[in-house]
């Protein structure tokens, strides 16, 4: 900070304050429209399914694809080969699905997204999920 002796320095200041502090203020509101959009139930579902997925470690998804693949492989594709062949098979077709699943997550969750969002834009008539004129048929 310098050292103001005339009025003008105290003037040029001044603006330069109010400046600064409109800046500040924009910075604000825009972080409170990021964190208001972040708390929103379907952003918070959409970031716990990322994270989720993206996860490098073994998580709840690559458990439950390495579950499948492994008894794909073992119960249904190769149930007759000797166990060697069995788990040598397993183990790399669980690996090949965890990379798959943890490189293409971004196209995954869009595709969620994208069904979910359908669902959610999704009405009929008068806003009623289904048509009230086939609710009373007999069969």
């Amino acid at each position: 900070m310098m050292k103001i002796e005339t009025y003008q320095q105290l003037k040029e200041q001044q603006a330069l304050s109010k400046l600064r502090l409109m800046e500040l203020e924009e910075r604000i509101k825009a972080d409170y429209a990021e964190i208001k959009n972040d708390l929103k139930p379907i952003n918070l579902l959409g970031s716990t399914l990322r994270s989720v997925l993206k996860s490098e470690k073994h998580g709840v998804v690559g458990d439950s694809i390495g579950f499948t693949v492994d008894l794909l492989v073992k119960k249904l594709l190769f149930r007759n080969s000797n166990f060697i062949t069995k788990g040598l098979l397993s183990y790399v077709a669980r690996n090949y699905a965890n990379s798959m699943v943890t490189k293409n997550a971004e196209n995954i969750l869009d595709g969620v997204q994208s069904m979910l969002s359908k669902i959610k834009n999704r009405k009929s008539q008068n806003g009623h999920p289904f048509d009230e004129s086939t609710a009373n048929v007999d069969l």
